[in-house]
């Protein structure tokens, strides 16, 4: 069974008629399917939206969290570096008690 009929027949679809379009790759603001077909991402993902799929800077950010930890808990159990550093860009003097 290839992987368009595996998909059809076990994954659930978010509307009747599915796309269906095979990503074997995503660069960029494309997507490749995997005879080397090349298809512009004009719904993207939420997670690629603004930079696209793989922009450099984000996958070099990926690995090196990797590196430290992939997922712990949910927010507010842990304190998690990643976390406090993006507080910290978005606090302002007019935010304190």
């Amino acid at each position: 069974m290839n992987n368009r009929n595996l998909f059809l027949a076990h994954l659930a679809q978010t509307t009747d008629f599915p796309l269906a379009i095979e990503v074997v790759k995503a660069e960029g603001v494309y997507l490749y399917g995997p005879n080397g077909e090349r298809y512009l991402d004009l719904i993207s993902g939420i997670g690629v939206s603004n930079v696209g799929h793989r922009h450099p800077k984000v996958t070099e950010a990926i690995h090196q969290q990797v590196d430290q930890y992939l997922h712990v808990m949910v927010y507010g159990e842990y304190i998690q570096s990643p976390q406090t550093q993006l507080a910290k860009l978005w606090w302002t003097p007019s935010q304190r008690d």
